[in-house]
């Protein structure tokens, strides 16, 4: 299957989502410009007072303050950005992973198909699962070992689940390589545009605002919408590589073990 054509169901998803995060780095850079004015009775000041007055008029119990800062609304809007970011980035890393676990799937791959690598992924995953249920005693690890390895003797479809692989709001550049490259993935990562610093950034940030330890306005007012720009530009080159070695992944079938071919029945 040619690279260009083959969808993984999830790029116009990806683009709805590029497309929202590039809109509030232009809201951004207006609020900016706002801030210095455009025109004599044109600035952020002039408009909310008026848009100020009209609220008041519409909410008979009040609004909560005054109007705030623009600064401050725009260290907001920014750092709404970086999380969009890592939205976009987990979001595209879970549907590339659930691409290769829906290919394994959808040809009923059984444990003496799929390469040593993908066999490793099923065995940990399913063990962690299973151990970290709190029901779990002295016996549990036991009977797991036992059921998987009469499932892999049986061979019958292997099931992977991106949510025991992959950990939610922990994704920054070494881990993304080291999970591909733990599915057999080979990454181009330098065609990619990759930046290991930047990724880690993001992540850092996204999980400072997640947890309340850094402020919006203490993270949004530390990076420019020029800058912001400049990082989606980057992480999208990024993940369009991921995408682009996901695919010849899959084309060359390196999902299976050497020399396992498709199944044709």
């Amino acid at each position: 299957m040619a690279n260009e054509i083959l969808s993984l169901g999830y790029e116009q998803l990806y683009s709805d989502r590029l497309e929202e995060t590039k809109s509030m780095i232009t809201l951004a850079t207006l609020l900016d410009v706002l801030d210095q004015g455009v025109g004599e009775d044109l600035t952020y000041r002039s408009i909310m007072a008026k848009a100020y007055e009209e609220a008041e008029s519409a909410n008979p119990k009040g609004i909560p303050t005054r109007t705030p800062e623009v600064s401050l609304v725009s260290s907001v809007v920014r750092s709404n950005v970086k999380i969009m970011i890592y939205n976009i980035i987990e979001f595209s890393v879970t549907s590339l992973v659930q691409a290769i676990y829906d290919r394994i799937e959808g040809e009923q791959c059984g444990y003496a198909e799929v390469s040593e690598k993908l066999r490793a992924i099923w065995h940990r995953t399913r063990m962690r699962s299973r151990l970290n249920d709190p029901t779990a005693n002295n016996n549990t690890a036991e009977r797991v070992s036992k059921e998987l390895l009469d499932h892999a003797v049986a061979n019958t479809t292997l099931h992977f689940e991106t949510r025991h692989s992959i950990a939610g709001g922990n994704l920054d550049g070494d881990k993304i390589l080291q999970l591909f490259n733990d599915h057999g993935v080979v990454v181009h990562a330098a065609e990619g545009n990759y930046r290991a610093n930047e990724l880690k950034d993001i992540k850092d940030r996204r999980n400072g605002l997640a947890h309340g330890s850094v402020s919006f306005e203490e993270a949004g007012s530390q990076i420019t919408t020029s800058e912001l720009a400049e990082l989606l530009s980057h992480v999208d080159s990024f993940l369009t590589q991921l995408r682009k070695d996901v695919i010849a992944y899959l084309d060359a079938g390196r999902y299976r073990l050497a020399g396992e071919g498709p199944s044709m029945g």
